[in-house]
């Protein structure tokens, strides 16, 4: 048995060991040779011995008796204290003076049984058994007295009572074996989309290092035909429950099931695993769903000569848009020219691949382009452009101006996320507005059902009157009762909607806002940009390199990337 000095030398030993390896393989590494590989050591005690052997088929045994480790160390040692002793004793080769203690009273070691300890981890998904030898003429440990301590502590499932056997009739002592097993749990896993068709439609408008731009790279329309397969829906799996060695059931989360991507002229199959083309037409993504829809190309540039266009479907126009001139679409718009002051309307996405000088731009989803400059932009999902100049653009996404030059210069930015550029404002001074946080569809849900309330409160008021109308009568035919009765059933309806209303409403209203994804990035931000969020504010009031402006703790914060 080690004392407690011994036990440091030797700890203190492997270190020197193992550091002595570390240098050795680092004196390697410098001079580019291949380290020496060291072969696992094994344990110098006997009580890990079992463990050890057994890492490979158990990797996490090893860590997960370290929280109790100490204490049971310090145990095996004055348990072999009193052993030692108590043979000592037993021999009466001592005087009696050496046998009493500091009181002068005799020294006496109680026999005592072989003991089996049982130690449960916090996961109790393994118990580990340390049996104890007996002292003096104590009884040698039992399969039985294994079993026992196994049950006092509750422990169930999963016991190899062959190791038992083996342990009782070995007498292994102060050795710790992993003696029953749990099984954990398996939680389901998601369900998935598989796209045959790219949801990334990147307009492509990359500068090289001249400054130009490869306008042909704009993106082009992809055509599909009804009943081809957009996408596979994979279905989750179920969990699978575990149970622990206290016999415990362990439950399993189910897979969850994925947001089918359906959109307009799209059809889900009777299983619910593809997602296939409705019509012939073209195939594009957004706000979170593919779309098939017809495709309208105008050759020339929209004028005098084209008109106004308003179409069910998406719209390629070769040219440009003049100022004065508007385009709607239901779908996506792709303008390869330019657009100067006219105005563009899009259920799905805009790309222009020349840029912007004036007008309009309101989409439903995103809206990529080049350059813009005096345009005024509303979009629901996010902005990406090379340089903004001088715009006003309110969008419940971000505003990324990272291609190119990645200039944001002038004008007024508000985003529900980030506002991500290579550069914000200019060494002239130029003010710049940017607002973060706003969260735009949020906002449009609370204008649409103030709306649908004032609305349903009408209604509710109009059919009060005339219910209080007919019953003003001194008498009423059948027919007219019966449209009381029927008047009040309409105010019962309206009254529930109403409520339902009023319900969506208030917990809109009282919705805390996530802002952890609102931030300004900038590689130079230059003065004078004022930042807000809610009520929190900032101005940059000094050239700032490597800029993140964040949120936290009511305050926006200034961090570099």
């Amino acid at each position: 048995m080690f004392s407690i000095f011994d036990r440091f030398r030797r700890k203190r030993a492997d270190e020197e060991e193992y550091e002595e390896e570390y240098l050795e393989q680092e004196k390697a590494k410098e001079i580019g040779g291949e380290p020496e590989v060291h072969e696992e050591r094994r344990p110098t005690e006997a009580l890990l011995q079992d463990l050890w052997e057994n890492r490979k088929e158990h990797p996490g045994d090893m860590k997960v008796v370290e929280f109790f480790l100490p204490a049971l160390r310090e145990r095996l040692d004055t348990h072999e204290i009193k052993r030692q002793a108590a043979e000592v004793m037993a021999k009466q080769t001592l005087d009696e003076e050496a046998m009493r203690d500091s009181g002068g009273k005799t020294l006496e070691v109680k026999p005592a049984d072989a003991k089996c300890n049982v130690y449960i981890p916090s996961d109790r998904m393994t118990a580990f058994v340390c049996v104890f030898p007996p002292i003096a003429d104590g009884e040698e440990i039992t399969s039985g007295g294994i079993m026992e301590a196994l049950e006092t502590n509750k422990v169930t499932f999963g016991i190899d009572r062959e190791k038992i056997d083996a342990i009782a009739a070995g007498r292994e002592y102060g050795v710790l074996f992993a003696i029953a097993r749990g099984v954990r749990q398996v939680d389901g896993e998601d369900g998935a989309v598989v796209d045959h068709y790219s949801r990334e439609q990147d307009v492509g408008l990359k500068e090289d290092e001249r400054g130009k731009v490869d306008h042909k790279s704009l993106h082009r329309f992809k055509s599909v035909a009804e009943g081809e397969v957009i996408c596979e829906i994979i279905p989750p799996t179920q969990g699978e429950n575990g149970i622990d060695v206290t016999g415990k059931e362990l439950k399993a989360k189910n897979g969850r099931a994925p947001k089918v991507p359906q959109g307009k002229n799209t059809v889900l199959s009777e299983e619910g695993t593809k997602l296939t083309a409705g019509m012939d037409g073209d195939i594009s993504f957004y706000n979170g769903a593919f779309h098939v829809e017809r495709l309208l190309t105008i050759q020339e540039s929209v004028d005098i000569s084209v008109g106004n266009l308003d179409y069910n479907g998406n719209i390629l126009i070769q040219e440009d848009v003049m100022a004065g001139f508007t385009v709607r679409a239901t779908g996506n718009i792709v303008v390869r020219g330019t657009v100067s002051g006219g105005t563009l309307h899009a259920g799905g996405n805009i790309e222009i691949a020349k840029g912007v000088n004036g007008g309009t731009l309101e989409a439903d989803g995103d809206i990529k382009l080049s350059f813009m400059e005096n345009t005024h932009v509303t979009c629901k999902q996010d902005v990406k452009a090379a340089t903004i100049i001088n715009s006003d653009i309110t969008c419940g996404g971000s505003v990324i101006v990272k291609d190119g030059k990645g200039i944001l210069i002038g004008g007024s930015v508000t985003a529900g996320k980030s506002v991500e550029a290579k550069r914000i404002g200019n060494q002239s001074g130029c003010e710049n507005t940017i607002k973060i946080g706003h969260a735009l569809q949020a906002d449009d849900n609370l204008d649409y059902l103030r709306k649908e309330l004032k609305a349903k409160k009408a209604k509710l008021d109009e059919v009060q009157k005339n219910i209080n109308y007919l019953k003003g009568k001194s008498s009423l035919s059948p027919e007219k009762q019966a449209l009381v009765e029927k008047l009040q059933i309409q105010s019962m309806v309206h009254v529930e909607e109403i409520e339902g209303i009023a319900e969506k409403l208030e917990k809109l209203e009282n919705e805390r806002p996530d802002f952890s994804e609102c931030r300004v990035y900038s590689e130079t931000i230059y003065p004078m940009t004022n930042i807000s969020l809610e009520y929190a504010k900032l101005t940059i009031r000094d050239t700032t390199a490597r800029c993140m402006v964040y949120y936290q703790d009511g305050e926006l914060m200034i961090g570099t990337f």
